[in-house]
C-alpha cells in the first residue's frame, strides 16, 4: 500500500458516483447521489439468512484458531509505544516487536496476533516509495513474499523514480513524508500461518479534504517471522475501501491492550 490510496479511493468512488448519476438522470441531485453511492459502495449489508448472521460490509466475521484466547480480537500488548516512520506514527512493542530496527528496517515480530498486526503495519509503511530505496528495497526483498512480490518491487521502484523526479530529489534519497494516520485494524481471519486484516487509515488528499480508507493486508508466518503477502498485481489498488464514520467502530484502535 502506498499512501496515495486516498487519491485512488476517491477516484474509484468518483467513477461510481458518475455512473449512478447518469443512470438516474438526476443532475440536480448530484450531491444526494454521491451520498447514496458512498453508502452503497462502503456500507451495503446483506440481510441475515435463517442459518447465519448478516455479512459485514468490510469482510467476513473473524475466524480464529480454536486455542486462541483473543475472543476474535488481536489484542495488542500493554507495552505499546510509538515511533515515526517517514511521518507516520507506527506502534512498537518490546513484547510483540519489532525487535530489530537498524538501518530503517523492522524485523522480529512475535508469533501471535499482536505480532502479526504490528508486522503488517511496519512492512506496509516501509514499502512506500517515499521512504527511499535504502528502506523499501531490503523490505521488499526480504519481507514481501508471494507470486506478485516481483511485480510489487517493480511498481514501487517506478513510483519512486516518478516521485523523486517531480521533487528534484537525488537518487537514493527519501522523497517527502507520508502524512497519514493509522487509526485502527480489524482481523478478518487468523490461523497459525496466515493473518488477513484491514488497516484503517486517515489522510488528506490534494484538496486538503480528509478521507478514511481501509486496506486489506495479508501476512504469513515464514517459520521465523511474519512477511507481507504481495497483493494481486503488486499494488493495493483493489484492496482499498472507503470507510464512512458509522463503520469505523468495526475497527479496533491502535492503543495499548487494544
Amino acid at each position: 500500500m502506498t499512501y496515495d490510496v486516498i487519491t485512488r479511493a476517491r477516484r474509484t468512488t468518483r467513477r461510481r458516483v458518475t455512473a449512478f448519476c447518469v443512470a438516474s438522470a438526476a443532475v440536480a441531485f448530484a450531491v444526494a447521489a454521491a451520498a447514496v453511492a458512498f453508502a452503497v459502495a462502503a456500507a451495503a449489508v446483506a440481510c441475515a439468512g435463517p442459518k447465519g448472521p448478516a455479512a459485514s460490509p468490510l469482510g467476513p466475521v473473524v475466524q480464529v484458531r480454536p486455542e486462541s484466547a483473543t475472543d476474535g480480537r488481536a489484542v495488542l500488548p500493554d507495552d505499546l509505544d510509538w515511533a515515526d516512520v517517514a511521518g507516520v506514527p507506527v506502534p512498537v512493542s518490546p513484547q510483540s516487536g519489532p525487535r530489530i530496527t537498524s538501518e530503517g528496517q523492522a524485523r522480529g515480530f512475535a508469533d501471535d496476533p499482536g505480532g502479526a498486526v504490528l508486522a503488517a503495519v511496519h512492512i506496509v509503511v516501509r514499502v512506500n516509495p517515499q521512504v527511499g530505496p535504502a528502506v523499501f528495497d531490503p523490505t521488499l526483498r526480504t519481507q514481501v513474499i508471494g507470486a506478485d512480490a516481483a511485480a510489487m518491487r517493480v511498481q514501487v521502484a517506478q513510483a519512486y523514480d516518478e516521485l523523486r523526479g517531480q521533487a528534484g530529489v537525488a537518487d537514493g534519497q527519501p522523497v517527502g513524508r507520508l502524512n497519514a494516520t493509522l487509526l485502527g485494524y480489524r482481523i478478518l481471519s487468523y490461523t497459525d500461518d496466515e493473518v488477513v486484516l484491514r488497516l484503517l487509515t486517515e489522510a488528506a488528499d490534494v484538496s486538503g479534504s480528509s478521507l478514511m480508507v481501509s486496506t486489506e493486508v495479508s501476512v504469513r508466518w515464514t517459520g521465523s517471522d511474519w512477511a507481507l503477502l504481495a497483493p494481486a498485481g503488486g499494488t493495493f489498488d483493489q484492496a482499498v475501501t472507503v470507510v464512512l464514520d458509522p463503520y469505523t467502530a468495526m475497527f479496533l484502535p491502535f492503543s495499548a491492550g487494544g
